[in-house]
């Protein structure tokens, strides 16, 4: 089906290969994970299965990749567009139409169907994914998530025999991203769909795939079933991290406690192990965080509509005190970005009040309140506009009219800090997209804003990233400042949190310490507490957010 023969591509202007003799096979109705650091080929990879390289992105290559017998190079993506479906990794690059109905007609029209079966399809991928009601929606209105409902829709209604995923479940929360992957999972058996799944976060998707495809530098580091890689005695890249019931696994093992091959679901953990568990001392119910600092932002009853008279906030109260590190989580569409938006005066509550160090937003322009409040945007591509990297940085720096000496040190700071030094002169937008999210995040963060409010930062970071952007983030509230998460990564949340603001409807469905917010959530609640739920009481069960905790309970 899928064949690549000593294929390498290196990008036009590029020093480096992002491929390298890259041989590969995928057959016919199969499910294959590809797994990685950030920049290290894989988006690239499956760029190659629809002939966007070379035709689109040009560069020079070596080697051949066959998808049912036509040689990518000789054949123009045209050719593939009923054969391969791509969701890309910003949904909004692959949207062109004005609402969700025409934007998923929109292939199917320039395929010449009939308006009869362009209807029908289109019913069809919208009630498979659950977004019937938004069929008449204005793409600008849709959340993250939900523009990459869309966009997946869009590719399925050609009904391509290749479906190529890159972190499909990137902004979908963690419902929308099981009921999502059960979906594809129930369509990949009814037509026999061959699948490539791209995703950092291998918690949600490697229990669904038998093979994964490890990609490092450009080159196939792994290659083989779940199980033989992640249990492979190799060191995998950096950028992997293990599910969580994976590395559980392997501290009971430790412990003594299980010899098995490792579990794909906390189903499968719970059934095998669960019951080995230790009770639960008293010391490890309590935890102690140093108590947060003075109040920077009061929400007071906010409510707020967009222009289709529907409310999007409806009574929001809560605060943001220095010291802490709020995640505020909720389904897609619950009104997270919006609150976002009012913390720093991008938009104007239509009732209620927002009061930054005791001013309200609708009295102060939106620079004056940049100043402390920084806002990173869930979409990247919205902060970057410079020719290069530093550019990039220096323009919000001087904005705020920092002096050039200190722009400097502190774009070597940050750029360091990210892991960006290489990508200094490189054009922003032609960066990966986890990069490009490490370049907005190194922009904003460079200003040193009282509050740092974060869309979605670690969508597309790989694992060994994520947690050095955290443990920078914890500086930062340690440092005397604030720090608003806004995530559907749970795991991280369960780790790093102080207090989570849990949205529903645009309403606060809980507002308080990490442990208590998430244990109450069937939705929110981490993998390593819904694996030892029904074994301790609920107050007990507060105690196991993560591995360490697990850990923690065998010494």
């Amino acid at each position: 089906m899928i064949e690549f023969q000593r294929f390498s591509f290196t990008y036009e202007g590029q020093d480096s290969p992002a491929l390298s003799e890259v041989t590969l096979k995928i057959d016919a109705a199969e499910i294959v994970l590809v797994a990685g650091p950030s920049g290290g080929g894989k988006s690239t990879l499956c760029r190659c299965i629809n002939g966007l390289v070379p035709h689109f992105h040009g560069g020079t290559l070596s080697g051949r990749v066959l998808v049912d017998g036509l040689d990518t190079t000789e054949h123009q993506p045209r050719e593939f567009a009923t054969r391969v479906g791509m969701v890309f990794q910003d949904p909004e690059n692959q949207m062109v139409a004005t609402d969700v109905e025409r934007d998923v007609a929109f292939g199917l029209e320039n395929l010449g169907l009939a308006p009869e079966l362009i209807s029908r399809r289109v019913d069809e991928c919208l009630a498979l994914l659950g977004i019937t009601t938004l069929r008449r929606t204005p793409i600008a209105n849709l959340s993250g998530g939900e523009k990459q409902k869309v966009a997946l829709a869009a590719a399925l209604a050609v009904q391509p025999s290749v479906l190529v995923l890159d972190e499909p479940t990137s902004e979908l929360d963690p419902a929308s991203a099981h009921e999502f992957m059960e979906n594809l999972m129930r369509l990949q058996r009814g037509l026999g769909l061959t699948v490539i799944l791209i995703e950092h976060r291998l918690e949600r998707v490697a229990g669904y795939c038998p093979r994964i495809v490890v990609l490092d530098r450009g080159r196939v580091v792994a290659d083989g079933s779940r199980r033989s890689v992640l249990e492979s005695p190799i060191d995998l890249p950096r950028g992997i991290g293990l599910p969580p019931m994976v590395e559980l696994a392997r501290v009971l093992r430790a412990a003594g406690l299980w010899r098995g091959g490792l579990p794909g679901s906390v189903d499968e953990a719970r059934d095998r192990f669960g019951k080995l568990l230790p009770p639960v001392a008293p010391e490890h119910r309590c935890e102690r965080r140093p108590a947060p600092g003075e109040t920077v932002i009061v929400v007071e009853d906010l409510w707020f509509s967009y222009g289709d008279g529907q409310p999007a906030l409806r009574g929001i109260t809560t605060q943001v005190r220095t010291g802490e590190l709020l995640a505020m989580m909720g389904r897609n569409g619950s009104g997270k970005t919006t609150l976002a938006k009012h913390l720093n005066g991008l938009l104007k509550p239509a009732a209620g009040r927002v009061l930054v160090r005791g001013t309200d937003t609708r009295r102060v322009a939106v620079p004056l309140l940049a100043r402390t409040v920084g806002l990173v945007f869930q979409n990247p591509n919205d902060h970057l506009f410079a020719d290069t990297v530093e550019e990039e940085i220096l323009f919000t720096l001087r904005h705020l009219e920092v002096d050039d000496d200190e722009a400097r040190r502190r774009v070597d700071e940050v750029l360091a800090l990210f892991g960006l030094q290489k990508y200094r002169q490189h054009f922003p937008r032609s960066l990966s997209g986890g990069e490009r999210q490490r370049v907005a995040l190194a922009s904003v963060v460079a200003a040193r804003p009282q509050v740092l409010v974060l869309d979605e930062p670690t969508r597309g970071l790989e694992h060994g990233l994520k947690d050095e952007l955290l443990r920078f983030l914890i500086g930062y509230c340690e440092g005397g400042k604030a720090v608003v998460l806004i995530t559907h990564d749970v795991e991280t949340v369960a780790r790093h949190a102080d207090r989570v603001l849990l949205l529903d409807n645009g309403r606060v469905h809980a507002d308080g310490p990490r442990r208590a917010v998430l244990a109450a959530s069937e939705v929110f609640r981490p993998a390593v507490n819904a694996f030892v739920r029904g074994f301790f009481d609920d107050e007990e069960s507060e105690a196991f957010m993560t591995v360490d905790d697990v850990a923690e309970a065998f010494t």
